[in-house]
């Protein structure tokens, strides 16, 4: 999950001042994205670039940089971890933790590439028109902790990202920040399927989730989830004390029930703690995890997961961002980061970044029901999805030069004797060779019969 926060000038010794002792091995803040590496900023940060970074100023030179402007030092980009991991991360052993801190950071990277090269713009000004300039990337600091206020184990990452951003027009200036907000769904879908393909490949772990809800691991147990959500049931009991529903009012829930902050524990003396409150909890040992097994070849998108995501977009169509949110939720047992982006490329090309990425049709990036029938679910792995990517090309091709646009066979008439005797000679030529065409896709994917998978959304 991400969650998108201001940070104001004075806001850098809050992140500085927590040294992480909670994790295994800890993590001191360290510079992250491309306008950073241009500036020299790698590796672990120095508090005083820090500060005057946060401050709009040149990090050696103290120089400014930008207008200085506005009132948004930085933003906050908070992963965080679905609470089984972070229940795994307690109560699993050292060497898991450090798996799971390792694998989470992992995922946070692959997030913040897909933001840098999609949502991290700059606004321009020319007349009346407001122009949407792609940058260089970020300037941020990355500070991961395992714990939250109250103790319980919460496995996640502050990205301090300046709101100081050089676009390609050779400019510094403020960060466009619609840009960020409006991929924030979709950074927040590629940290999640990053960090299930890391965990179900290094622990074998599996996943599942009711539906509205993002996916949690197999076998980890209600009652620990409930017992390390305490901060959760915090901010529920005070909107239930004062009567309040809305989006706004848990903010301030959050804000009214939030603890100081305590010195850092080491990671050693809050293990024992977390199993005592486990046991507590009716945990007896293990966590009955889901033994591991090997994923399906080929691994598989949940296509009806995938149109129902599709389907609850508020603008009638698709973005890019769109296609990217229902990848990563389709791909229940997860995707890494980069081979997710070549997926979506396959459906909804880069054509421009932040707020200004056009807008498709459903239907450009939802497969007809004519292509499931004959190809099945689309595959995970790049090699397979070009592959299907191509087979439905050309089939749509030959339904396109037959005029077969609304009839519900594949290949337009029934595969029998007496239905292709009917056929002029051009076309039937044309149904050989392009159902010969399929059948060497199909068996080169490895699928069986033509899959029975249908949308409803025929066209």
């Amino acid at each position: 999950m991400l969650g998108i926060h201001g940070v104001g000038r004075a806001g850098a010794d809050y992140y500085l001042s927590d040294p992480a002792r909670e994790l295994p091995a800890p993590m001191p803040g360290r510079w992250t994205g491309g306008a950073a590496a241009a500036l020299g900023l790698e590796g672990e940060l120095r508090p005083g670039d820090f500060r005057r970074v946060l401050q709009g100023r040149h990090p050696q030179t103290g120089q400014p940089m930008g207008s200085g402007r506005t009132s948004t030092a930085a933003f906050d980009l908070t992963f965080s971890a679905p609470k089984s991991v972070s229940v795994l991360f307690a109560l699993g052993g050292e060497e898991a933790a450090r798996c799971l801190a390792d694998t989470h950071a992992a995922a946070v990277a692959g997030a913040l590439r897909y933001l840098e090269q999609h949502g991290v713009t700059a606004g321009r000004r020319s007349g009346l028109e407001r122009i949407v300039v792609p940058t260089t990337g970020m300037i941020a600091g990355q500070f991961t902790h395992g714990v939250n206020r109250n103790g319980d184990p919460h496995l996640h990452s502050h990205v301090v990202m300046a709101n100081l951003v050089h676009g390609v027009d050779g400019r510094w200036s403020a960060c466009d920040r619609r840009g960020i907000e409006a991929h924030g769904r979709a950074a927040s879908g590629v940290y999640a399927a990053h960090l299930r393909a890391g965990l179900t490949s290094s622990l074998g772990v599996r996943w599942d989730g009711a539906p509205g809800r993002p996916p949690e691991i197999v076998g980890v147990a209600p009652e620990l989830l409930g017992e390390f959500s305490s901060r959760a049931a915090d901010i529920r009991r005070r909107m239930h004390e004062v009567g309040a529903h809305s989006a706004r009012a848990g903010r301030v829930a959050w804000v009214a029930t939030r603890p100081a902050v305590k010195p850092g524990t080491p990671y050693a003396e809050l293990a024992p703690e977390w199993r005592r409150r486990a046991r507590a909890a009716g945990w007896a040992t293990g966590l009955g995890l889901a033994p591991a097994r090997p994923p399906p070849s080929p691994r598989l998108l949940d296509e009806h997961h995938f149109a129902g995501v599709i389907s609850l977009t508020p603008h009638g169509g698709a973005r890019r961002r769109d296609v990217v949110v229902a990848f990563a939720a389709a791909a229940r047992q997860g995707i890494e980061a980069a081979p997710l982006g070549n997926l979506v490329d396959h459906w909804a090309p880069t054509a421009s970044v932040g707020v200004a990425e056009p807008l498709l049709r459903r239907r450009d990036v939802v497969p007809a029901n004519h292509l499931l029938r004959a190809l099945g679910p689309r595959p995970l792995d790049p090699a397979g999805h070009a592959l299907w990517a191509g087979a439905a090309r050309v089939l749509d091709a030959y339904r396109d030069r037959w005029g077969q646009d609304r009839t519900t066979a594949t290949l337009g008439v029934a595969g029998s004797t007496a239905g292709l005797s009917s056929l002029p000679p051009a076309r039937l030529a044309d149904h050989i060779r392009t159902a010969r065409h399929l059948e060497t896709v199909r068996s080169r994917l490895r699928l069986g019969e033509p899959a029975e998978v249908d949308l409803g959304l025929g066209r």
